[in-house]
């Protein structure tokens, strides 16, 4: 009897705890400068050819550079900071139902605030200009462990 109440209770406990994780927002956030320039920043590559592909067909730059890429888990009403570069943070705050509040801090000052829908596999895309016709952008998808198809999910959402 006592094994059969101790089952039970581990069982309930495991239900618990994976009800919770399931408002958990696995995310992929990649900071990109784009540029006419041939020749990369210091220690960056090119980024994968079907994003760049992607992102040549909405801006207007012909090389796209991987800054940094990194990956978070954000359980349901908590945010993350991302440290994307020394100038850079993305704070991501999961809001529930696939919605995520985005704040790009740039050199300590809020630069661009938005609330949008992440439409797995597409990549939601913020950017903005910067010195001598470059930009930068940092894509961010929703990651759930599957490769998905860049050339097909960049997009504005």
């Amino acid at each position: 009897m006592r094994t059969t109440v101790r089952f039970l209770l581990c069982v309930t406990l495991l239900g618990a705890v994976a009800a919770a994780r399931a408002g958990d927002l696995k995310l992929e956030a990649t900071l990109v400068w784009g540029a006419n320039d041939e020749n990369p920043p210091k220690d960056c590559k090119p980024v994968d050819p079907k994003l760049a592909a992607g992102l040549h067909g909405i801006y207007k730059w012909k090389n796209y550079y991987e800054i940094t890429n990194k990956t978070a888990s954000i359980p349901l009403d908590q945010s993350r900071d991302l440290k994307m570069s020394d100038h850079c943070t993305l704070r991501i705050k999961n809001i529930g139902g696939s919605r995520v509040e985005t704040e790009c801090i740039g050199e300590g000052k809020p630069v661009h605030k938005r609330t949008d829908t992440l439409k797995p596999p597409n990549w939601l895309v913020l950017g903005g200009n910067a010195d001598n016709n470059t930009a930068w952008f940092i894509g961010l998808r929703s990651n759930d462990g599957k490769a998905a198809d860049a050339n097909k999910a960049i997009g504005k959402n």
